[in-house]
């Protein structure tokens, strides 16, 4: 579940990213604007509790935490190498340079391993989840968005940014250590809808679409 896919809307190049370890890129203070749309965009507020699956070591969940006060977090990832203390507070370490206080100071996380079916996240409990460039590299879709379900508090939002095929095609991730194919839009879709989640809104604004759905 973990993927090394950049956030990058089309004004971030590749120059303001940085590399401090294996697990995945961080940003510089002139390219995170890009995290304040989207928390935006999933309606953050002080007081949430939000969800990344296949969060690698939070070299995301950081930057959004610069904009934000009083959220908990929880990361979860079934990789251990990556999703781990060290790589966590290094990355939170580096975000914190961009705000007056420690994006520690006032907002909370947790790291979460799951595994192929279970996300481990606590039961009604997560108010937004968010599933980056993840969704094509489950291999079993149905038990994890059954599980996000039930994780989800009542009409809590799930929203999945992946890049996905339309015309039936059989097409790749364009990460070269991804082997997994990308999802039909249509497979995609019916699965959200039998495991209990409603479309409430779409969006290109991030790169790849951005789908959100409501729990039923």
């Amino acid at each position: 579940m973990a993927i090394m896919m950049a956030f990058i809307s089309l004004e971030v190049c590749q120059a303001q990213l940085l590399r401090p370890y294996k697990c995945g890129p961080v940003l510089k203070k002139d390219g995170i604007q890009t995290f304040k749309r989207l928390n935006d965009y999933l309606e953050i507020s002080s007081g949430d509790t939000f969800a990344e699956i296949g969060a690698s070591s939070g070299y995301y969940n950081g930057a959004m935490a610069v904009f934000l006060d009083s959220v908990t977090f929880y990361l979860q990832d079934i990789d251990r190498d990556c999703l781990n203390e060290n790589n966590l507070q290094k990355v939170l370490r580096h975000y914190s340079k961009f705000r007056k206080s420690p994006v520690t100071a006032t907002n909370t996380f947790h790291i979460v391993i799951g595994s192929e079916t279970k996300t481990h996240l606590p039961e009604n409990s997560i108010d937004i989840i968010y599933s980056n460039a993840t969704y094509h590299a489950l291999d079993q879709p149905d038990a994890i968005l059954a599980d996000l379900y039930q994780s989800l508090k009542s009409q809590g939002i799930l929203a999945i940014r992946d890049e996905f095929v339309y015309d039936g095609s059989l097409k790749y991730c364009q990460d070269k250590n991804c082997k997994n194919p990308l999802a039909k839009f249509e497979d995609f879709q019916a699965a959200l809808e039998r495991n209990g989640f409603e479309m409430v809104h779409q969006t290109d604004e991030f790169g790849y679409p951005v789908y959100k759905f409501r729990k039923e």
